[in-house]
């Protein structure tokens, strides 16, 4: 008795389909939507309305929640919505303020001080400008 033949398929087309699903259900990131909090969300949506079919919205686009950025079909399911748990704990998310290029940067290490050795060639790095400024004669280094 033998062992059951494999399948001959090379992948999980499954697995394929995954990202497609995905990006289907994509909506917003957290830093696009906090920007969108910040005036309540009116200007974006708007832009947002322009591009698709009111049709296509549940509700015709009437009841939206801007913190999930989602549209529901009545208020009463934005009521619910609105007192459940993602819906908190998204606000929670929301609450943080989102990372800065800045702090990103800082984070890398770009921008952040790098101690006595790098003032000491700062400094060195003046002084030369300072000599050039004068007219002074560069230094040679002889071998």
């Amino acid at each position: 008795m033998g062992r059951n033949r494999r399948s001959r398929t090379p992948s999980n087309p499954k697995k394929n389909q995954a990202t497609d699903i995905k990006m289907r259900r994509y909506k917003r990131d957290m830093d696009q939507i906090h920007a969108d909090m910040k005036d309540q969300g009116a200007s974006k949506f708007k832009e947002d309305l322009a591009k698709k079919d009111l049709e296509d919205i549940p509700g015709l686009a009437q009841h939206t929640c801007v913190a999930c950025c989602r549209y529901f079909a009545d208020a009463v399911s934005l009521e619910t919505h609105l007192r459940g748990k993602p819906h908190k704990r998204r606000l929670k998310k929301l609450a943080e303020e989102p990372y800065t290029i800045e702090e990103s940067r800082r984070a890398v290490g770009l921008g952040v001080d790098k101690g006595e050795y790098g003032r000491k060639k700062e400094q060195e790095l003046k002084d030369e400008a300072e000599r050039v400024k004068a007219g002074a004669p560069e230094a040679t280094m002889e071998a």
